[in-house]
């Protein structure tokens, strides 16, 4: 069930009472000050909690390096865990190379299929925001 939804420039975002929701606008193209301003906005929508997120780039293209560490680092601070679905079996690939190189400092998988995403999510917690986070 959805609880909030909001949109901005780069993505849609879906507040869910399991898990948080961010689907990349076909074709979007990040810089780092873009990067922050989603994590952002996407922690206040949060509030005092963090998710298991579900993170689609099926429609989006390699975005700098700056911002694939800024996401793997200061973007994990949250989520709980971070599924990420990925268009085809050969992006997956590219994308398990990115990981490689930028190590997300939460549990982290690719998927193909959004159902089995959502399912290994439901093995993470929502939990209390940390008082150390800040916005």
């Amino acid at each position: 069930m959805v609880i909030i939804k909001q949109e901005n420039e780069w993505v849609w975002m879906e507040l869910r009472e399991s898990h948080f929701l961010v689907t990349y606008k076909p074709n979007t193209i990040l810089d780092l000050q873009a990067a922050q301003t989603i994590i952002r906005e996407a922690t206040e929508l949060a509030g005092d909690k963090v998710y298991p997120a579900l993170t689609d780039i099926k429609d989006m293209p390699s975005h700098p390096k700056e911002v694939r560490q800024y996401f793997a680092n200061e973007g994990s601070h949250n989520a709980t865990a971070n599924a990420i679905l990925v268009s085809s079996s050969i992006n997956k690939i590219m994308a398990n190379f990115f990981l490689t190189l930028n190590k997300p400092t939460v549990p982290t998988r690719l998927f193909t299929d959004a159902n089995k995403a959502i399912k290994w999510l439901e093995m993470f917690p929502v939990i209390a925001r940390p008082a150390l986070v800040q916005l």
